[in-house]
């Protein structure tokens, strides 16, 4: 998949919007912080971590992340690396006891094709559009507003805290200056900002 030079211009932006409100003393609280208590706090294998955004973001699971638009992501690119077995292929019985190295890179890669593909998908139709809506005006405050709604209801499925609200705000505004506001700036910007939320720690344990 080839990304559009806004998109990869602006992907340096996200691997920060978590921290972007966060103090040096806060950061290093949050560094600090013990592990969870509760047991059931797991990273999400490739397969159940697709199923979630299929159904949030009405993508047929078959169809929601293809690599080279032929091997599904979960079951066949990145099986491995992403928390699955292959018990009659490569012989791997059990999940890895870490996580390999390639395990972010290929959960961020993931996350850019499933939002990618929504958002083409609003793009080719309007009318059924789940992220994107072409005539929602321009990207303004309301409009961002309205962007940071959908993401966090259909991605993490509940809804963003002032906090939060505030630095998707700035993040989008920063996205802006890159991606312009026209048609093509706000589908950059929804892309990049579900990219963003669907890459985060929340969506990627339960």
């Amino acid at each position: 998949m080839r990304i559009p030079a806004p998109i990869a211009l602006a992907l340096t932006a996200i691997l920060s919007l978590s921290a972007l409100a966060l103090p040096p003393t806060a950061a290093r609280a949050q560094e600090a912080a013990p592990a969870s208590p509760d047991p059931r706090v797991k990273f999400k294998d490739g397969e159940r971590y697709l199923r979630d955004l299929a159904e949030s973001l009405e993508i047929p699971r078959k169809e929601i992340c293809l690599e080279l638009s032929r091997y599904d992501c979960a079951d066949k690119a990145f099986r491995i690396v992403l928390g699955g077995v292959d018990p009659y292929e490569i012989r791997i019985m059990q999940p890895l006891d870490q996580a390999s190295l390639a395990s972010p890179i290929a959960f961020d890669r993931v996350a850019l094709q499933v939002c990618s593909n929504r958002v083409a998908r609003d793009k080719a139709d309007p009318a059924t559009a789940v992220l994107f809506k072409p005539a929602a005006g321009r990207p303004d405050a309301a409009w961002r507003e309205a962007l940071t709604d959908r993401l966090y209801d259909r991605i993490l499925r509940r809804g963003a805290d002032a906090a939060e609200r505030q630095r998707m705000a700035g993040f989008l505004e920063g996205l802006e200056a890159r991606t312009g506001r026209s048609p093509k700036g706000q589908a950059d910007q929804t892309l990049l900002a579900c990219f963003a939320l669907a890459s985060s720690a929340e969506a990627a344990f339960y």
